[in-house]
This record gives C-alpha cells, sequence and structure tokens, in this order.
C-alpha cells in the first residue's frame, strides 16, 4: 500500500496497484529531494562549487533518462526510432572516449600534455584503447539483432519483440565490456594510476565528496523511476512496484544485517583465496596501497556513512531494480563488476561479480530495498575496515 493512503475499512478490499497512482507519495519525496538540496546549497561555503557538484550528479543519470524516455516513445511513434539509435550511439561513442581519455592519462603524466613532451608510448597506446574500445562499442549493438535478442529471450525475461529491450540490450553490453577497455590494454586499473591518483584519493575533500555522493543519489533514485517508465508507461505506484523499492518488513531488515555480516566474513576469505590463485599464477592483484588512497577521503564517519548509503541504495536501485526484473542475475552483475574495472584489477572485479550475484540472489528472494540495505552494511563495514587499516 502507498504510504499516502487511507487504509481501507473493515471488509473492504485496498485498491490494487494498477487503480493507484502514488502521486501524493511522489510529490512528498520531491519535495523532501528540493530540501534536501536547498539545505546543502545553503550550508555552502562555496556556492559555485556546490553548483558544480549539483550539475555532475544530474549529468550522470540524464543521458540514460533521455534515452529511455525516447525508447518508450518511439514504442508507438516509429520514426522515433532513428534518433534513439542515434542517440545510443552517441552514449556508446560517449563511453569509449571516457575509456580512451582514463586509459591514455593512466599512463601518460598530464604534465606531458601541457609541455608538449608526449612520450613514444603515446601513439600504440591510444590507437589500442580507442581501437578496442571502438570494436567493443560495436559488438554491443548485436543486441539491435532478433536472433541474439530471441536466443537471450530461452534463459532471460527479454521480450525479443520490445524496442525498449532491445535498446536496453545494447546499453547493458556496452556497459559491460566498453569500461574494461583501459584494464585490458594497460593491465591495471586506471584510477589507482599514480598519474591519476592524487594525495587526497579523488581530489575532494572529505566534505566535498560526501556532498558529491549526496547528489548522486538524489539523482539515481529519480533517475531509476524515470528510465522504469514513470510519466510515459507507468505512475509512481507502479513504477515502485516494478523496482521493488518498498519498506522492508522487520524480518527483511534482519536478514539484510544478517546478510551484510556473512558476506563480510565469506568475502574476506574469498578474497584471500582469489589472491592466492592470482600470485601462483603471477596475474597482478589489485594495488591494496592504491585503493586505500583512492578512497581516502570516505574513510571519515561521515565520508563512509554517505558513500555505504549511496552506493548501496544508488547501485542497487540502477543494477538490481530497473534492470534484474529484465536481463536476470547475471549479466546485471557482469555490468555491476564491469562499473568497478576502473578501480579493481581483475581479481576484484572477480569478487565484486560474486558480491553482485548475492545481492541479485537477496533482490529475488526479497526486494531491492533489502538488497540495499545489505549492500550499503556491507559496504560500510568494508570502509570501516579500511580506516581501521586492515586489509580488505
Amino acid at each position: 500500500m502507498d504510504p499516502d493512503e487511507t487504509p481501507p475499512a473493515a471488509g473492504e478490499v485496498a485498491p490494487p496497484v494498477a487503480e493507484r497512482t502514488g502521486n501524493r507519495a511522489l510529490v512528498a519525496a520531491t519535495a523532501g529531494a528540493l530540501v534536501v538540496v536547498a539545505l546543502l546549497l545553503a550550508s555552502s561555503r562555496d556556492l559555485e562549487t556546490e553548483l558544480v557538484l549539483l550539475g555532475a550528479g544530474a549529468a550522470q543519470v540524464a543521458p540514460f533518462v533521455l534515452l529511455a524516455w525516447a525508447a518508450y516513445l518511439a514504442e508507438e511513434a516509429r520514426p522515433l526510432r532513428y534518433l534513439t539509435a542515434l542517440l545510443l550511439l552517441g552514449i556508446v561513442g560517449g563511453l569509449v572516449l571516457v575509456s580512451l581519455l582514463f586509459g591514455v592519462v593512466a599512463v601518460v603524466p598530464l604534465e606531458a600534455f601541457e609541455t608538449g613532451a608526449l612520450p613514444p608510448e603515446l601513439g600504440p597506446t591510444a590507437f589500442a584503447l580507442l581501437a578496442v574500445g571502438s570494436l567493443f562499442g560495436l559488438a554491443s549493438f548485436a543486441g539491435f539483432l532478433s536472433p541474439v535478442r530471441r536466443g537471450l529471450a530461452r534463459f532471460l525475461p527479454l521480450d525479443p519483440t520490445s524496442f525498449v529491450h532491445a535498446v536496453a540490450l545494447v546499453l547493458v553490453l556496452a556497459l559491460c565490456l566498453v569500461p574494461l577497455v583501459p584494464l585490458l590494454v594497460n593491465d591495471a586499473p586506471p584510477l589507482l594510476s599514480p598519474n591519476l591518483l592524487g594525495g587526497d584519493g579523488f581530489g575532494q575533500s572529505p566534505g566535498e565528496l560526501a556532498r558529491a555522493q549526496a547528489y548522486s543519489l538524489l539523482f539515481i533514485i529519480f533517475a531509476s523511476f524515470l528510465v522504469v517508465g514513470l510519466f510515459v508507461r507507468r505512475n509512481f505506484a507502479q513504477a515502485v512496484e516494478r523496482l521493488a523499492f518498498v519498506r522492508p518488513t522487520a524480518r527483511q531488515v534482519f536478514f539484510a544485517l544478517g546478510m551484510a555480516v556473512l558476506l563480510v566474513a565469506a568475502f574476506g576469505l574469498l578474497d584471500r583465496a582469489i589472491a592466492v590463485v592470482w600470485h601462483a599464477l603471477g596475474w597482478p592483484v589489485t594495488d591494496e596501497a592504491a585503493y586505500r588512497q583512492l578512497f581516502a577521503g570516505m574513510l571519515t564517519p561521515v565520508g563512509a556513512i554517505t558513500a555505504a548509503v549511496s552506493a548501496g541504495v544508488g547501485e542497487e536501485l540502477a543494477v538490481r531494480g530497473v534492470l534484474q526484473p529484465v536481463f536476470g542475475l547475471v549479466l546485471p552483475s557482469l555490468l555491476f563488476a564491469a562499473l568497478h574495472a576502473w578501480q579493481y584489477s581483475w581479481d576484484g572485479l572477480l569478487s565484486v561479480f560474486l558480491a553482485g550475484l548475492a545481492f541479485a540472489w537477496i533482490r529475488r528472494r526479497t526486494n531491492t530495498t533489502t538488497s540495499a540495505i545489505t549492500h550499503g552494511v556491507y559496504d560500510l563495514v568494508l570502509f570501516g575496515m579500511l580506516a581501521a587499516g586492515q586489509a580488505i
């Protein structure tokens, strides 16, 4: 039941979700978000920087919302499919260029671009990054091929006749493949490169980092509702049901807390086992010291809580809430791992993939809110262990 609805009297039956709109809940949530943004802006000592953080949060999600709405509208207006395909091509091309940029800067110091003293290895590295990225980007458009969708529909809840699902499949494949390019070409995650890793981790103060995470979370929450068709295909109550972003029961909360503790213990052992195998095979592992430096701004109480809530709620809504009902457990978990390829080597990505499968199982067994609590508490414990100087 929506929290803004009056409970039915004795003997009455609550209206089905299809007959409810949840408009009052939507208005209340929007008003609450605006109040939070207003408070953050009012409390900022540097309004210009605050507006940049706010704009960055919006820019993260705007292309995906526009793409989703264009795809929904194109279901009825076929000429819009060409415009949607062009927008999708632009987003995938943007992913390729961002991977190229991070891959190049990870091996060539920024000072070299300022002085013009570019090393000879820049050309081959840039060519490899662009070539592999372009190949992966083009390969993702196989999602538009009917045989591919029909084949996947044998195992996934995917509708092979849906244009919306075809667009989503292309984007999911691109997000599974393109972020891996710098790691494939350079054999190291770009964000852990000395060229990109400053003394303050992300280059922001803990306060700025926490505020950036807060803005990002707000936009991801609203974007998740818009991406599943709020205002275009579903009302708010239907979008809540689609995302399974519901109020958890007390039992589900305790289940989430218990699973978080269990996963921390299990992955503590699993990560050590993976490291043993990687060392035995002579493969590079994630640089623990560089990883700590990257997340230095999150190793304060406020930073850790904000980052854990942002990752738990934001990532679970986007991956398990939006994608899992269409693409099942494995493909969204592969995407979840690929999105961490800028900060982990292959050993870390394997661990993230397995953790994603665990969160996906929790989402299937309960709801997205329960998996978000598990994910958030799990990350909070890990950040606490990092702050305490323990290996994770």
